[in-house]
């Protein structure tokens, strides 16, 4: 990554408090980009995470949202823009895997996952993109899971059965 590409752009990584989130996190810092850490149960690995960066001299805040939310896109989008300013560069990187036999899963459940996993990635792209039509320079990255284009055991779920289908 080139320092002149991120340096002082606010850049909004969801599911920044792991994985692939935390290692963007960090890369970006190192070239100089201002972080709104999006997190959902970990909060105290984002606001370690935020301090670590701020500590080497970057500019980092962690950002509590519940995806699962229609509304918590755009909360997370204006609490980046209100604390570092307009967002430039959205990372949708958040994601919701359940490892559970199928006749366990609940219907809350079940809602919980294309609501994070479809809807937010949307909701977030829409609610960052007018910040990022004026200057014309906003990207916009969205992550998924290797499952989302092979399928796999992990979310037979993801379906919801016809009424009256008894199989």
């Amino acid at each position: 990554m080139d320092r002149s590409t991120f340096s002082g752009r606010v850049v909004l990584i969801t599911g920044a408090s792991g994985g692939i989130g935390q290692a963007l996190a960090r890369r970006l810092a190192a070239v100089g980009a201002v972080l709104g850490l999006g997190y959902g149960s970990h909060g105290q690995t984002a606001e370690a995470l935020a301090a670590e960066i701020t500590s080497a001299g970057g500019r980092a805040i962690a950002v509590g949202a519940d995806l699962r939310r229609p509304e918590a896109p755009g909360e997370l989008v204006q609490a980046v823009a209100e604390a570092l300013g307009p967002v430039d560069v959205l990372v949708s990187n958040a994601g919701l895997s359940r490892v559970q036999p199928l006749e366990d899963i609940t219907a809350a459940q079940f809602d919980e996952m294309p609501a994070v996993n479809l809807a937010t990635p949307f909701l977030l792209a829409q609610r960052a993109a007018g910040s990022m039509r004026k200057p014309g320079s906003g990207r916009i990255l969205l992550i998924s899971r290797a499952a989302a284009f092979t399928g796999g055991i992990a979310g037979p779920h993801m379906r919801r059965p016809r009424p009256g289908c008894t199989h």
